[in-house]
C-alpha cells in the first residue's frame, strides 16, 4: 500500500522537521497524482510548506499545526478505506480512536477519524479523512501536538469543506 508508506514517512518527518511537531507516513512508492484537484487554502496563520510526500501542506509557524493533502491513483492493489486508514494511524504509538465516522464525500464512501496517540514520545493529535474517487485515494489531514490541535481544527474543516476531487 504505497498511499500509506508515503504519509507514515510525512508525518515522521514533520515531528523532527518542526521539532515536536507530528508526521505520518503512506506506502506510495511511485503512484500517480491526482490532477485537476480543486483546493481552498488554509487562511494564515497557514503558510505553504514544500512537502514531497504529499500533494500539498501548509503549516501554521506558531504552533506546528499542519495540514495537508495526499493522492494516490490507479494503485493495482485497491486497498479498501479500513486498510488505508489503519496505515496512516500506524505511526501513532498508544494509539487511541476518539471517533470513526463514515461519511459521504462527493457522493463517495469515506472515513473520517479523530485519533490521539505518540510520535517519538510526543503527545499527538491527527484528524483525517480519506475516501476514493475515480481510481484515485485522497486522503486529507490535520496533525498537531496535543497543546495546541483543537486551535486550527476550523481551518481543517474549512479546507474540508472547500476540497473537490475530480
Amino acid at each position: 500500500m504505497r498511499t500509506t508508506t508515503r504519509f507514515f514517512i510525512f508525518v515522521i518527518s514533520w515531528i523532527f522537521f518542526f521539532g515536536g511537531c507530528v508526521t505520518v507516513k503512506l506506502n506510495t512508492g511511485g503512484g500517480e497524482r491526482a490532477n485537476g484537484v480543486v483546493v481552498r487554502e488554509p487562511r494564515k496563520p497557514f503558510t505553504s510548506a514544500d512537502r514531497p510526500e504529499v500533494d500539498a501542506a501548509w503549516i501554521n509557524k506558531n504552533n506546528g499545526n499542519l495540514i495537508s493533502y495526499l493522492t494516490d491513483c490507479n494503485d493495482p492493489s485497491d486497498p479498501p478505506l479500513n486498510q488505508i486508514v489503519g496505515g496512516a494511524l500506524s505511526g501513532l504509538a498508544e494509539l487511541k480512536v476518539n471517533s470513526d465516522e463514515r461519511v459521504t464525500v462527493q457522493g463517495r464512501e469515506g472515513r473520517r477519524v479523530y485519533a490521539t496517540g505518540k510520535v517519538d514520545g510526543v503527545l499527538s493529535e491527527i484528524d483525517l479523512l480519506a475516501f476514493k474517487r475515480n481510481h484515485c485515494i485522497y486522503i486529507l489531514t490535520y496533525l498537531g501536538v496535543q497543546k495546541s490541535f483543537n486551535e486550527d481544527r476550523d481551518a481543517f474543516n474549512a479546507f474540508i469543506s472547500g476540497f473537490r476531487a475530480p
